[in-house]
């Protein structure tokens, strides 16, 4: 259902994405309902805190019970994971335990077989996802599942500085196989790599789980450096790359996470910097990141409604035609 939508739109409209951690009425979704009237086609949530060594520290969450909400209310719903390693693999902050720098798992003994214990640990962690996988699939609740993303970077226990294109695919297929074998049947299966310097089909490839594993294909894209030129070009390179390899293996792109780090010091960022490169590519959607309310000039993406000429450009860039909103999208129930 979910995926024929996405199918039969495609090439004619781009669905508009935020990522909002605390759901349809948090604060980024509300600048966006604030800005132009409407909230976004689709809805980004993360797993991150039913990862097992995160409740363990007593965290919570109510991602899944935000996802019900907003696809009761007509939108989309797609989550990725922060995969918080298990405690046994915590050298750092518990907290940051999906990042490199702060576990010394090995993937490469868990999926050779010689770290028994660690596989069982990973098995355990996928278990928890599926539970809450089921829990929407019983409320009628389809989701775009981004698990294992960024892979080709290495900031991420997952992620190329610390295991083999082969260790990671076996990883995600175990992943899918898991999720399959405990009933869920709610998913469409999005892959996005990122790419570094190499902007080549093979590179962006080179981490694909197999077209059995995968209903579409994305890469996430930002401007850290205050540099429009650069990311532009960065922007038309890689979307160049994914949607050649998005032909080759024969699944749907989408621009699955992008955004300008310090948003609120930009006038026309939306419809000078990114429209102009986006509105040539078929893409399904565009998700925007969240951001950190705390530290706003060092960590937003979006725009607060008091910054300016920006929000009068986010609100132009929504205006555009070919972007969709939730009230937009046909009902999929």
């Amino acid at each position: 259902r979910l995926m024929s939508y996405l199918t039969d739109i495609y090439g004619e409209k781009i669905l508009s994405g935020q990522y909002c951690d605390t759901g349809q009425f948090g604060k980024e979704c509300a600048v966006v309902n604030k800005v132009t009237g409407k909230y976004p086609a689709v809805l980004g949530l993360d797993f991150i805190e039913y990862s097992p060594s995160r409740v363990e520290n007593g965290s919570t969450s109510k991602a899944t019970d935000y996802a019900k909400s907003f696809w009761e209310n007509g939108g989309i719903v797609t989550f990725c994971w922060h995969w918080n390693a298990p405690s046994k693999y915590l050298t750092g902050e518990w907290w940051s335990g999906f990042r490199t720098e702060s576990t010394n798992i090995n993937l490469a003994k868990i999926m050779n077989g010689e770290d028994e214990e660690g596989y069982e640990l990973l098995m355990k962690d996928i278990d928890a996802i599926a539970q809450q996988l089921l829990i929407l699939q019983e409320a009628d609740v389809p989701i775009l599942w981004r698990p294992l993303h960024e892979a080709s970077g290495g900031w991420f226990w997952w992620g190329a500085n610390s295991c083999t294109p082969a260790q990671y695919n076996q990883l995600y297929a175990n992943t899918y196989h898991r999720l399959t074998k405990a009933g869920c049947s709610n998913i469409v299966w999005a892959w996005s790599p990122n790419l570094g310097s190499e902007k080549t089909v093979e590179a962006f490839l080179e981490r694909f789980p197999g077209e059995q594993y995968v209903d579409m294909v994305g890469i996430d894209i930002y401007e850290f450096d205050n540099d429009d030129a650069a990311y532009q070009q960065n922007l038309s390179a890689s979307l160049d790359v994914m949607m050649a390899a998005a032909k080759k293996v024969g699944k749907i792109p989408a621009l699955t996470e992008t955004g300008c780090r310090g948003i609120s010091q930009k006038k026309d960022w939306f419809t000078k910097t990114l429209w102009p490169v986006l509105q040539k590519y078929q893409v399904s959607y565009v998700l925007f990141w969240r951001n950190a309310w705390d530290k706003p000039q060092e960590e937003a993406y979006l725009p607060g409604v008091g910054d300016g000429d920006i929000v009068n450009d986010f609100k132009a860039f929504k205006k555009e035609k070919k972007v969709l909103f939730a009230k937009d999208i046909k009902k999929l129930k």
